[in-house]
């Protein structure tokens, strides 16, 4: 017997390729540097989801011509885009201090573009973070990556919302803008 054809005229199936599983990856998330202390350092193990990674399509809108009843068709002259937005969600945990670190970390980050006690502004260079993003197979090998250099909250936290009849755990969801980006991908084409 030759086999199952379902299997022996799949070349995914023979050759055991493994799926890319949307869980395994990590963040890499470094606030301004004003922000210090050791909590800074568990950002990465409280990142639960992550979205907005960039597959834009850089010719922006088609551009059509005609000629009697036929159209032609273009790639457009200007970007859809050339900015990420970045929305990444953490879980919130107290510490034995009874400290909020995420939150704290997340509120003093967007507190320093403006923050609403004191009514001081910051400079992009002061609130201006950098973030990395490792995609991977389950044994750990990177198969793709990111690297936003410059990244800016865009957008107020996620307020928190009670209820005595919720068994909800907080989690705080921060958007953040990239002007720019590098992506390292394995078999990448480059044309």
């Amino acid at each position: 017997m030759a086999g199952l054809p379902y299997w022996t005229n799949s070349l995914a199936s023979r050759e055991y390729y493994e799926p890319i599983y949307t869980n395994q990856f990590e963040v890499i998330l470094t606030p301004p540097p004003v922000i210090t202390g050791s909590e800074v350092a568990l950002l990465v193990e409280h990142v639960t989801k992550l979205s907005g990674l960039p597959e834009i399509n850089s010719a922006g809108e088609l551009v059509e011509q005609k000629y009697k009843f036929a159209t032609r068709s273009y790639a457009g002259a200007v970007p859809d885009t050339t900015t990420a937005d970045l929305s990444l969600t953490f879980t919130v945990n107290l510490n034995e201090e009874n400290n909020a670190y995420i939150y704290n970390i997340l509120r003093a980050w967007n507190d320093i573009l403006y923050n609403p006690l004191t009514g001081s502004q910051g400079l992009k260079r002061d609130y201006v973070g950098s973030m990395s993003v490792h995609v991977s197979n389950k044994t750990g090998e990177i198969f793709r990556e990111w690297s936003f250099p410059s990244i800016i909250p865009a957008d107020k936290l996620t307020a928190i919302e009670l209820d005595y009849t919720s068994n909800d755990v907080y989690e705080v969801t921060m958007k953040y803008r990239a002007d720019n980006w590098t992506e390292t991908r394995i078999g990448q084409i480059n044309v």
